[in-house]
């Protein structure tokens, strides 16, 4: 992780209103942030710039977070990056070791399992 900005996360929303949000509440807590609206673009991004957590609506235009979740396994650009999957859809399961949040989204919570997710991505690797 960069100690200088902090860790990178990549958010996958296509709500312009709430990928917004959450860019402006990762980095005002310190984090390095890339957002993009769609699960193409997620993986083009991971290709690129790897992340320390994926942050992920499920349902986007196109291909969904799962899609975006099981070619980025299938890739290998998720070995060193923990997956946060956010939905408004009660039956959706997330794929192994994915983390499921539902909308509407308490701040407090979501920064807790950021702060959580994070965490042992670090004690992964110590």
């Amino acid at each position: 992780m960069d100690p200088i900005r902090g860790p990178r996360v990549l958010v996958v929303e296509d709500n312009e209103d709430i990928r917004e949000g959450l860019n402006t509440l990762l980095e005002s807590e310190g984090y390095e942030v890339i957002s993009v609206g769609a699960a193409e673009e997620g993986l083009a991004q991971l290709r690129v710039h790897p992340a320390h957590l994926l942050i992920t609506d499920y349902m986007l235009p196109g291909e969904s977070g799962g899609w975006l979740v099981e070619h980025a396994m299938k890739e290998g650009l998720l070995q060193q990056t923990r997956v946060v999957m956010i939905t408004a859809h009660p039956r959706v399961v997330p794929p192994s070791g994915v983390r499921m949040l539902h909308k509407p989204l308490d701040i407090h919570d979501f920064l807790r399992v950021v702060e959580e997710e994070l965490a042992a991505l670090a004690q992964h690797a110590a």
